[in-house]
């Protein structure tokens, strides 16, 4: 009797184990994104900014260093117009799109929006600019009661709300039923409560906005 021999076969597949090495780009220098910056503006087309209302790049800070644009006097403004060599802000300063220098002759350079520790440093100042314009516009009892709030003893030595009850002085009255005395007398007020106000603005920035927002909101 003829025996059968049954042979099974495994196949035997191999997976091979593949490690992925994923390399890190290197990061882009500072020169790299400044120049990626020029670059885009550049690629727009020449005429009124606001006619082209996709392009991403609307305002650009004003700074007086590449290396370090947070040092000093930072202004935000808005694109006006481009040609094929130079950019026009809202100002009508004109600047080198290939280097972003100023071309009227003054150490200044357009420099991107989007940089985090330019805007830390400009946004103090554009508050404190805000303050002082609506200062003015401000009556004379609001302009007391900021200072009141941010230093309540800014009057000390000068006056107090019971001595003005006491001597009938009511400074919240029209200007013109005022005596010349008490005029001259609330004009020197105002003006140190304007300076109290200007000298204890608020060093948190949440606290810096809400300020503002709120003497402009009694500006109105």
């Amino acid at each position: 009797m003829e025996s059968t021999v049954c042979r099974t076969v495994t196949t035997l597949v191999f997976q091979p184990t593949i490690k992925l090495v994923l390399l890190n780009k290197p990061a882009m220098s500072e020169d790299e994104k400044y120049q990626k910056f020029l670059n885009e503006l550049q690629s727009y087309v020449c005429g009124n900014w606001n006619r082209f209302r996709k392009r991403r790049i609307r305002e650009v800070f004003v700074v007086g260093s590449i290396t370090n644009p947070e040092i000093g006097k930072i202004d935000k403004l808005c694109i006006e117009t481009k040609s094929a060599d130079f950019m026009e802000l809202a100002d009508c300063s004109r600047f080198d799109l290939k280097t972003g220098r100023s071309l009227n002759g003054e150490a200044k350079y357009i420099f991107p929006v989007e940089n985090r520790l330019v805007w830390d440093a400009w946004e103090p100042q554009s508050l404190r600019q805000r303050v002082e314009r609506v200062l003015p516009a401000l009556p004379f009892k609001a302009v007391r009661a900021y200072a009141d709030l941010l230093h309540p003893n800014w009057h000390f030595g000068i006056f107090t709300e019971k001595l003005d009850r006491m001597f009938g002085r009511n400074f919240d009255r029209p200007a013109a039923s005022l005596s010349e005395r008490e005029e001259a007398r609330m004009a020197s007020c105002r003006k140190l409560a304007k300076e109290t106000v200007m000298d204890h603005l608020p060093g948190a920035i949440q606290e810096f906005r809400a300020l503002v927002e709120m003497m402009e909101g009694d500006a109105r």
